[in-house]
């Protein structure tokens, strides 16, 4: 008879499986040549819904509903019609997981009039802005793998740096920084009004 300590401890790698299903899951399925703001844009925004709560697998092709609650964003399933007066928070915006892993993010009509949300997504923008700011370049900048996400975040995350790595390289525009890809600070000045 042997003992425990003398066998593997995980003999048939059951562990690693479902994690490389899921990250074979999260493969782009295309990815395509952007431009430099494109590129930004979707990072931006795709780091906005992946900073959001959720424990639930997203897939391409789905509508979920990002909300703003007092501790943070939420990502939904339900819309805002479907929650009715027990909706999480404010409503921010619909999002749709791209076929590229990143995010298409549609504003509800409303933020404007919210000076709160519009002070929330100022607040994002600017967070967004120092990290590609204090990277060598916008590869440097991307989440390859954040710790600190919980794991439907980080599988997601690790997918949209290997899309805008991928468009990057496919632009023409492989290592260089946040500021060259910002071409004179216009997209700064679009993003960020009245800096």
């Amino acid at each position: 008879m042997t003992s425990a300590s003398q066998q593997p401890a995980n003999p048939q790698g059951k562990g690693l499986v479902p994690v490389l299903d899921a990250l074979n899951a999260l493969k782009p399925w295309i990815s395509e040549q952007k431009s430099g703001e494109a590129i930004l844009r979707d990072f931006c925004l795709s780091t906005l819904v992946l900073s959001a709560q959720f424990d639930f697998r997203v897939v391409p092709g789905r509508s979920y509903y990002l909300y703003r609650k007092s501790a943070g964003w939420q990502l939904s399933l339900i819309s805002p019609e479907e929650w009715g007066d027990r909706c999480p928070g404010a409503w921010v915006a619909s999002c749709d997981l791209r076929a590229d892993m990143t995010w298409g993010v549609a504003l509800a009509s409303h933020i404007g009039d919210d000076p709160e949300l519009v002070a929330a997504l100022e607040s994002h923008l600017r967070g967004f802005l120092a990290r590609i700011d204090g990277a060598d370049s916008l590869e440097a900048a991307l989440p390859l793998y954040e710790r600190q996400l919980p794991y439907q975040q980080r599988m997601m995350a690790t997918a949209l740096s290997s899309s805008l790595q991928t468009s990057l390289l496919m632009s023409g525009l492989s290592g260089q920084s946040g500021q060259e890809l910002l071409g004179g600070n216009a997209l700064r000045r679009l993003l960020l009004p009245g800096e």
